[in-house]
């Protein structure tokens, strides 16, 4: 009988032995992966995604045929790392209908939990806008006798490329409205 609560007693011993090794090995993993370059993307790393919003529209030049627009867009980077632009891209619509559309191959940096504006050169077809324009005259006569009141609603979807390489691409859609001063 002794014999057995002698193997019994060692086994409980070895048992705590490999328990405190299991615990000093646990606490001492996150100390081990936060030294890993592999583990920049834990779970537990969360980024957020980058705000644009239309910060600007204005008109360059009218031309026989098209008309060209810059739109400054506001960057935001709600992260503690700094972010490269490497490009972005663009359409615009007004009113549901396609209007313009664009680049910008201007690379900018974002500080961490900075902001930047992007110029984008968007261009469109004269007779877009005379027609867009029309209409929307013809309506506010007719609503408001002369009066305009009604903002346009507009649309900006594109990519953002980010990175040194511009691989990593970044869609965004923008929705608002512009109130014309007239």
């Amino acid at each position: 009988m002794k014999q057995s609560l002698l193997s019994t007693s060692f086994f409980a011993a070895g048992s705590r032995c490999c328990s405190g090794l299991m615990m000093l090995f646990l606490c001492c993993l996150p100390l081990l992966l936060t030294g890993c370059p592999a583990t920049q993307s834990l779970p537990w790393d969360t980024k957020e995604d980058l705000q644009i919003a239309l910060s600007d529209i204005e008109l360059q030049e009218i031309k026989a045929l098209e008309t060209i627009f810059l739109l400054k867009l506001r960057v935001v980077n709600p992260n503690d790392t700094a972010t490269e632009i490497r490009s972005m891209k663009c359409d615009l619509k007004i009113n549901g209908e396609p209007f313009a559309s664009g680049l910008s191959d201007e690379r900018q940096g974002i500080p961490p939990f900075g902001t930047v504006s992007v110029p984008v050169v968007v261009y469109t077809s004269k007779f877009a806008i005379v027609g867009s324009v029309i209409e929307l005259l013809q309506k506010d006569v007719q609503q408001y006798g002369g009066r305009p009141e009604e903002p346009l609603n507009y649309e900006l979807d594109g990519q953002l490329h980010l990175g040194e390489d511009g691989k990593e691409v970044l869609p965004y859609h923008v929705a608002g409205k512009i109130v014309l001063n007239r």
